[in-house]
């Protein structure tokens, strides 16, 4: 007899993880509070597939001065876990090209990804570092500037840039479609999603786990002849009145900050907030090359840029505060990062402006394994710099859920190193 088991939360991880256990046989039900799949974190958050390269990110975002000793004592605890999260970076990679290929999903992919170095202190820095990369299975390659500009022929040509990092298997797309098509997948697998729909509280009982739900719809919602009406698969399903208890073998949880509360137990878990503008590309015949191929990173600003079909996004201004806290954006500073890089390369009348929040732990790694209670796992911050992990760890959870083999030791990022 198959499992059954509930995801909590419709983001990207969420919805992977769905889509992951149903392949694998498991009965699985998603409960999500919004009225839709990647409305939140998932939304219009950086459009980068990037392989992790520990040691890469040197300057940190922002944050309380309680949360940066914090960070500053997660990064003295060793790198087993920055090695693990760098096997799952590929391992959620080669995930994602397998899925798009073998459903033939379009989330408007562009391949390649270039991480820029602006001057020659940078470039010996990466040069020192690239042989630990590799004996990582990294894909690194140290460009000098002229083949940078080679590859992305759009680049400023009076922007300051030594050379470049090509980061092997790395790429761009909309994190957001390949979501929306993915639950779809899912649902042709069985998998049933619940939307407007809250999770109270989680209870375990021997071997089984109770989930207490209610389906809190947004008081605007019309009315609707349900007995007449004919719907797609994309419809809220309206569902019972008030609270249901209902009970799974197992629960995932992909809900971010709201995860500890159903936990029942305190994790070191802060906002790490993070800004976009998508414009609309330039087209002009006589510039064909306006804008990026694919995907381009200035760690020095603390952006990326990246190519979605004909549009760019821009993501950047990254800020950590406590788990309810607030930031304001500062749009002006990515639209003057991409006129740096790729000047007039979009139409700045048709912009959209986003922001997304997301958990992140101390020393930056997903939360990925047994929550400690039996039949309770927890699926949580898998994005790090892009959204190349979360069909990783989806591929890897389920495995783990269902008792299948998997080369990939990755218990340095269970919850128990947060303890």
């Amino acid at each position: 007899m198959s499992r059954s088991v509930a995801v909590v939360g419709a983001g990207l991880a969420g919805v992977a993880t769905a889509y992951e256990l149903a392949a694998l046989g498991c009965r699985v039900q998603v409960f999500e509070r919004g009225g839709s799949v990647a409305e939140r974190a998932s939304f219009a958050s950086s459009a980068l597939l990037c392989p992790f390269l520990p040691g890469l990110d040197a300057n940190p975002p922002p944050a309380p001065l309680a949360w940066r000793w914090r960070r500053w004592r997660a990064s003295r605890q060793g790198g087993q876990g920055a090695s693990a999260l760098a096997a799952l970076s590929q391992f959620g990679l080669a995930r994602t090209a397998e899925l798009r290929h073998a459903l033939g999903l379009d989330d408007e992919a562009a391949d390649g990804l270039l991480l820029a170095l602006a001057d020659g202190k940078r470039m010996a820095a990466a040069q020192a570092r690239l042989e630990g990369w590799q004996a990582l299975g990294l894909q690194v390659e140290l460009l000098d500037a002229d083949e940078a500009r080679r590859r992305e022929p759009g680049l400023s040509g009076e922007a300051a840039l030594a050379g470049a990092l090509a980061l092997g298997g790395g790429g761009a797309g909309n994190a957001r479609l390949f979501a929306q098509q993915l639950r779809h997948q899912a649902q042709r697998l069985g998998a049933g999603f619940r939307f407007h729909t809250t999770v109270r509280a989680i209870t375990t009982e021997g071997a089984a786990v109770t989930l207490r739900h209610e389906y809190t719809p947004p008081p605007e919602a019309p009315a609707r002849d349900l007995g007449t009406a004919e719907r797609e698969a994309s419809d809220t399903q309206p569902l019972a009145v008030g609270v249901q208890d209902e009970r799974f073998d197992a629960v995932v949880l992909c809900n971010g900050l709201d995860a500890p509360a159903l936990l029942g137990r305190r994790l070191p878990l802060a906002a790490l907030h993070e800004s976009s503008v998508t414009a609309p590309l330039r087209v002009l015949e006589a510039h064909p090359d306006l804008g990026p191929r694919a995907g381009w990173i200035d760690g020095d600003r603390g952006l990326s840029v990246a190519r979605i079909g004909q549009r760019v996004r821009v993501t950047g201004g990254l800020a950590v505060t406590s788990a309810g806290g607030r930031t304001i954006p500062d749009f002006e500073a990515l639209h003057r990062g991409l006129q740096h890089w790729f000047p007039g390369s979009v139409l700045h009348q048709q912009v959209q402006q986003g922001q997304s929040r997301r958990a992140v732990t101390p020393d930056g790694l997903p939360v990925l394994g047994s929550a400690g209670r039996a039949g309770v796992w927890l699926n949580l911050s898998p994005g790090g710099r892009g959204w190349g992990v979360a069909a990783g760890a989806a591929r890897w959870l389920a495995q783990q859920i269902t008792g299948q083999p998997n080369a990939l030791d990755l218990t340095t990022l269970g919850p128990q190193r947060l303890d």
